[in-house]
């Protein structure tokens, strides 16, 4: 007989503790599919231009071979992808159509993302997890596994704040957009910016205690609640006036978390079995076991990779690290003389030139927000990148400059910084990263460089 070691105890006892109410488990994770399906819908809508292969931003692929797909194939996988994901909301993840179209969904989002680093936004890799662990796993197990994900995403997200450049900076866009909610200035908030900032480290990593602790997840789930509705103050309209997406986003989280830690109750003792056993025939098939030891694998390692983002391995956004301020960051200018140059649809996100070596700051993120109705993905690799695109498509080859910050130190704030000018040199740096930084052809879309 062979028995489990005390590793494995501890550990099946740790998943446990986040198991809910078997009575409730199909019912609840019918209504978080749903809710998977439909808010991927309402983003993909509101996002629409980041999916079209004829996109006016540059695109950098994640591996070097991917150069771009067919013309026009681009757009049908998006197709199938809405389709698979209008299936889903219909049926829900009780019928095996509605669990085969999450899959379906997963495996079109997955090519389009390959194909271009900027479309791995946040919610496309929250959804997709989140539809794997619908799609292949029992009803109960899949509670218990989105719960930990849920639980991970803020604990992340708070560790990534907590950070000097965080807490001395007043919070960033967040603080910001919330003082213009409350119609408060910077100089009348005065030290109460950085008590606000480090009180948001703190929620968050509140709520991701709470909500791993049975006795305190009702409390944790009222927390998490009302930190995002005072988020969709911060960044909406009456605030820093973000892209309906980051909006819909948080609208998301709040009907997540009511499902996962309201409607899908807590275990009780008249519960029998474990969460991990098979309750469908095509789950107890070996293909469907392996299915499940896959994915299981695949979830505990996506919990545990942002612990390498401070070692350069797992990127940002992945990690969780939202809204932070210490992340590396980059700038990109070209020469006063050169602005005409640029593209017309470009030319509107340059500032004017600074007073010290008449250079113009070209605002990539503005022009990514306008462009796709997406932030601009933050790894240094992927905007050197777009600044290549764009000198190579405006014939700036020599004459484009781009400062680099490396991240700031959690406890003093210090980054290391350098700056590279053109083309050859920002290859030169690309060619340093794990991950391909290099775009696609980008010039035929700008038409000739203006001279």
């Amino acid at each position: 007989m062979i028995f489990p070691s005390h590793g494995e105890v501890v550990w099946t006892r740790c998943l446990r503790s986040f198991e809910g109410a078997a009575s409730r488990a199909e019912l609840a994770t019918s209504l978080l599919s749903r809710a998977v399906a439909g808010a991927a819908l309402a983003l993909f809508a509101t996002t629409w231009p980041l999916w079209m292969s004829h996109a006016a931003f540059p695109r950098v692929p994640f591996l070097s071979r991917l150069r771009g797909m067919p013309t026009g194939l681009e757009e049908t996988v998006f197709a199938v992808a809405c389709v698979a994901l209008a299936a889903a909301f219909a049926v829900g993840s009780q019928r095996r159509i509605g669990r085969c179209s999450l899959l379906v969904f997963v495996g079109a989002v997955g090519c389009l993302a390959l194909a271009d680093q900027h479309r791995l936004q946040t919610w496309v890799y929250q959804l997709s997890i989140l539809s794997l662990i619908l799609a292949v796993m029992s009803p109960r197990e899949a509670i218990v596994w989105a719960r930990v994900l849920v639980v991970s995403v803020y604990f992340y997200s708070a560790l990534s704040k907590l950070d000097w450049t965080f807490i001395w900076s007043g919070g960033g866009q967040i603080v910001d957009g919330l003082m213009t909610f409350l119609h408060t200035s910077r100089e009348q908030a005065g030290p109460a910016q950085q008590i606000l900032a480090g009180s948001l480290v703190v929620g968050e990593f509140v709520v991701a205690l709470g909500l791993c602790w049975r006795r305190w997840r009702r409390a944790a789930l009222i927390g998490s609640v009302v930190m995002h509705a005072l988020l969709l103050a911060a960044l909406g309209p009456w605030g820093a006036g973000h892209k309906p997406g980051v909006l819909l986003w948080n609208v998301f989280f709040i009907v997540q978390n009511v499902v996962l830690f309201g409607v899908a109750g807590e275990r009780t003792p008249t519960d029998e079995g474990g969460f991990d056993r098979p309750d469908q025939p095509e789950r107890r098939s070996t293909a469907g076991l392996a299915s499940r030891c896959a994915v299981r694998g695949l979830v505990a390692f996506i919990v545990l990779f942002p612990l390498t983002e401070p070692f350069g391995v797992c990127d940002v956004w992945p990690a969780w690290a939202v809204y932070a301020t210490g992340p590396e960051r980059l700038r990109v200018y070209v020469d006063a003389v050169d602005r005409g140059r640029l593209p017309p649809d470009v030319q509107k996100y340059v500032d004017g030139p600074r007073f010290e070596d008449e250079r113009c700051l070209v605002r990539i993120d503005r022009w990514s927000l306008e462009s796709t109705r997406a932030p601009l993905y933050p790894q240094n690799r992927f905007r050197l990148g777009v600044a290549l695109a764009l000198a190579q498509a405006a014939g700036l080859d020599g004459s484009i400059h781009v400062e680099i910050d490396g991240p700031a130190d959690r406890w003093t704030g210090r980054r290391s910084s350098s700056t590279v000018t053109g083309a050859a040199a920002i290859s030169a740096e690309l060619n340093h990263d794990w991950l391909n930084g290099f775009p696609l052809p980008f010039a035929a879309r700008f038409g000739s460089p203006a001279r």
